[in-house]
């Protein structure tokens, strides 16, 4: 991988593609794409060795950890990498580095372990015992594991829209502010909420209503970025965070989603539009006060005559 400091760009060989059984080129070139294939177990080891190395606190960036491969199982690494290009100020300019496989070797180590304890128990029967309380630990294992994923999807998605829910978001916006300061990229956000809701509600009902909410959220998705997150923010309101976004270029993309959605979505007679409360997080702001200046927009946009993008 060689990483360009100042325009965020990633460049990643075929064989790191290939080694996770990823398209080539199917990600973007950011660091982005980088950081999601951490194992969330490991990545805030992996994130303060790799400041620690860019701000000179360490002199040697060598690491491991592991990788979501296509198919969301994961594999050990060897991260290594070199600051090789610095400005006069010694700011960071570019830096390169290979992620090896070794995850063939952390197998071989477990099973050594493994092999090493039945060596020392020299019992026969004890190792047959093992044998067959491993096989059903492993089953165990594998009911616990579905039990888990299904858990942390209903912990983490809506479960009309299937889209996150409002607790997942903030959580991942904390992430977004968080790289955008380490990173020096601008962040923004939309808020906004489907116009006369209730009266559609009135003359449809609810399940025609929660269709509606289906829609819509297929539609935010399907018009925004991969690197940009939707959530259902309560209700008939939803957020979006966009990395990478300045305040004027999240105006236009609201503006945009505003027309299409007016143009696109539909019910018998009723159209359906949203207003529209954009804003940017600075320096300075908490995300609570990042969502009270999106909540204000979206309130200013309402009372203005809907159906349109506020900025705050």
């Amino acid at each position: 991988w060689d990483w360009n400091a100042i325009n965020g760009q990633v460049h990643r060989s075929q064989g790191w593609f290939r080694m996770l059984d990823y398209d080539i080129n199917s990600f973007d070139g950011t660091v982005h794409t980088w950081e999601n294939v951490i194992h969330p177990e490991d990545y805030k080891r992996v994130m303060e060795h790799f400041e620690s190395y860019i701000h000179g606190k360490t002199d040697m960036y060598k690491v491991q950890y592991r990788c979501k491969k296509s198919d969301d199982s994961y594999i050990w690494i060897e991260d290594t990498g070199k600051i090789v290009k610095k400005d006069k100020d010694g700011k960071l300019l570019r830096m390169i580095g290979v992620h090896t496989n070794i995850d063939n070797i952390k197998l071989a180590q477990e099973k050594l372990f493994m092999q090493n304890e039945l060596l020392l128990a020299d019992n026969k029967s004890l190792e047959l015992m093992i044998n067959k309380r491993t096989t059903e630990l492993e089953n165990l294992n594998k009911e616990l594991q579905e039990k888990i994923k299904e858990a942390e999807h209903n912990a983490t998605y809506d479960y009309l829209t299937n889209i996150y829910n409002r607790r997942m978001f903030e959580q991942m916006f904390d992430l977004e502010v968080h790289r955008a300061k380490r990173y020096k990229h601008p962040l923004s956000l939309i808020l906004l909420d489907i116009d006369d809701f209730k009266l559609f509600n009135d003359n449809y009902g609810h399940k025609t209503g929660d269709e509606v909410l289906i829609n819509l959220s297929k539609f935010i998705n399907d018009s925004t970025r991969e690197s940009d997150t939707t959530a259902r923010w309560g209700g008939e309101e939803f957020i979006i965070v966009l990395p990478n976004s300045t305040l004027q270029e999240t105006y236009q993309k609201a503006q945009e989603l505003c027309q299409s959605i007016e143009n696109t979505l539909s019910y018998e007679s009723f159209t359906i539009t949203c207003s529209f409360g954009v804003t940017e997080h600075i320096e300075h702001d908490s995300t609570n006060t990042t969502f009270m200046k999106a909540d204000k927009a979206l309130y200013h946009a309402k009372e203005s005559g809907k159906n349109k993008v506020s900025i705050k």
